[in-house]
């Protein structure tokens, strides 16, 4: 009997200790990237893979297409998705910040795009080019960022 106790007292002190060990941060930021953000990630792969088929398009109508029709349905879906997302500590609030603003660079310069398709104002296709421009470059901060974070708490990053 008492070896039962004695073992039972040891799996109970052995669950504490690995239970106590687990870390707000890591936890926050494993769920942020491997629950929360899985439909906003598929979302920027079909954005990527959407504006890679450009390459060829000469007429403006398909290019408004492309950006009415499915770029702009798409990073309005996840600025939606992201607000849902709540983390718990300010390490993952602030990572998650910067994803926003990723993504409202993007809608910023695909709204421009599209306006410039519409009007084929040599100004405003510009500015919707440099918000692209500034949302790539705020995609690397936010890429950087977080493999700074990973790396900080020992999390894993596959891309």
């Amino acid at each position: 009997m008492k070896k039962i106790i004695s073992l039972l007292l040891m799996v109970v002190i052995a669950t504490a200790l690995f239970a106590g060990c687990s870390n707000p941060v890591y936890d926050d930021l494993e769920s942020f990237l491997n629950v929360e953000m899985v439909d906003v990630n598929a979302n920027y792969t079909k954005i990527t893979e959407e504006v890679g088929t450009w390459e060829g398009i000469q007429d403006d109508a398909l290019l408004a297409k492309s950006l009415s029709d499915v770029l702009l349905p798409l990073v309005n879906d996840s600025l939606t998705k992201l607000e849902s997302i709540a983390p718990e500590t300010e390490e993952v609030k602030e990572l998650k910040a910067k994803y926003v603003s990723v993504m409202n660079a993007y809608k910023e310069g695909f709204e421009g795009l599209l306006k410039g398709c519409e009007t084929q104002d040599e100004a405003t296709i510009t500015s919707a080019q440099e918000s692209l421009t500034n949302g790539v470059a705020l995609l690397d901060e936010y890429n950087a960022a977080l493999e700074e974070l990973a790396a900080e708490f020992g999390a894993e990053i596959e891309y």
